[in-house]
């Protein structure tokens, strides 16, 4: 592809897009979210852009991820019961009307609780349905995949995700997630280091691998999607709910599974993993994991400085705009940063960057990668 300098006709807006993370307005504290979003007149789509950046191929300009104005669109659709039950529907259809008093039911019968103040659900506790890893082929049946309505689901999002965007498929919950969801964290985390559940713990693993790439693969096969994310929250607020041994034993065989077959299906493939998890980046390499948007705990330069050389990209979550800064100041930030950032593996992936900030990001990005 030859290559075309920046023009400030690229800022144009061209048309609009469904805005499928309108669901904000009600899960995030009535974040102001529109119903569509612009489509901007660039050189090239965010898709393509998106898959240079993967490619390690220098991109037309620095992606944008994350959950609100980004170029990213996801889609997470009602067909699946986890998205339904834990309130994270993202699609084409109007939102769901939803009684936050009430329990409602996912995958493996689980019954989710809606937490106002943290944003999402979780499952009720006290009660796994779980409690040794032993005896998960007498109490677990993975769900019926023949029972979602592929066809239905896919022409009620055809318009959706015709869109220049990179479309981004959600699924809730990954190995960890899933493992938390049957035994609670208590009885997750023991089975994780017994070696007497050991053994049944990978036969699970692997089982719940193979459902999930098979999800997976109809989805790709049904919708028009670019990349996978999986949520797995790996830590917690001071450090990782498990060693990088144990995450390298239990973990990444099974994960690298799913992401080698996301990359078969020509797609990337980002882990949600929220916690101070710097000390497991390792296993998110050795697992294939494309992209890791790393909350503010942790060291985002310190990473980007030292994995380099390493085909993962961190995604920076809050952009640093301080409070009461003109226009012209948070232009002079975003040049700033981006000079900060541009020999790393690293995107903003900020949802409070500010709209002055954006457009000269994009722009002195664009410039920089012309120059290459």
């Amino acid at each position: 592809m030859s290559k075309i300098p920046f023009s400030p006709r690229e800022f144009d807006v061209i048309g609009s897009t469904i805005s499928g993370t309108r669901m904000f307005k009600m899960n995030a504290g009535g974040v102001n979210v529109p119903e569509t979003e612009p489509v901007y007149n660039r050189p090239i789509s965010d898709r393509e852009n998106w898959k240079l950046w993967f490619a390690g191929e220098t991109p037309c300009w620095l992606p944008f991820g994350g959950w609100i104005d980004n170029d990213i669109t996801i889609f997470r659709p009602r067909m699946n019961p986890d998205n339904l039950a834990t309130h994270l529907v993202f699609d084409a259809q109007p939102l769901p009307e939803y009684d936050p008093s009430l329990t409602m039911t996912g995958w493996f019968g689980l019954d989710w609780v809606y937490v106002p103040i943290a944003g999402g659900a979780t499952v009720k506790p006290g009660n796994p349905l779980l409690e040794d890893v032993n005896d998960w082929r007498e109490k677990l049946t993975m769900p019926d995949l023949d029972a979602l309505d592929w066809e239905g689901c896919a022409a009620a999002n055809r318009d959706y995700l015709d869109n220049p965007r990179m479309n981004q498929l959600g699924i809730l919950s990954g190995l960890w997630e899933r493992l938390i969801s049957l035994m609670d964290v208590d009885g997750a985390a023991i089975a994780m280091i017994d070696e007497d559940q050991s053994e049944a713990l990978n036969d699970f693993f692997g089982a719940y691998s193979d459902f999930l790439i098979e999800y997976i693969r109809r989805c790709k096969e049904h919708f028009n999607i670019d990349c996978v994310l999986i949520h797995d929250d790996w830590g917690h607020q001071k450090s990782s709910f498990f060693s990088l041994n144990t995450a390298m034993e239990k973990l990444v065989p099974h994960l690298r599974r799913i992401t080698d077959a996301v990359h078969e299906l020509g797609m990337s493939f980002e882990l949600h993993s929220c916690g101070k998890n710097e000390a497991l980046v390792p296993a998110y390499i050795a697992a294939g994991v494309d992209m890791w948007c790393p909350q503010a705990i942790n060291d985002i330069m310190m990473l980007g400085e030292k994995y380099r050389d390493q085909p993962i990209t961190f995604g920076l979550q809050v952009f640093p705009v301080s409070a009461g800064a003109d226009e012209e100041q948070q232009r002079q930030v975003a040049r700033d940063w981006f000079d900060s950032v541009k020999d790393y593996r690293i995107i903003n992936a900020a949802r409070n960057t500010p709209p002055a900030a954006v457009r000269e990001l994009y722009r002195v990005s664009r410039e920089y990668y012309y120059s290459l």
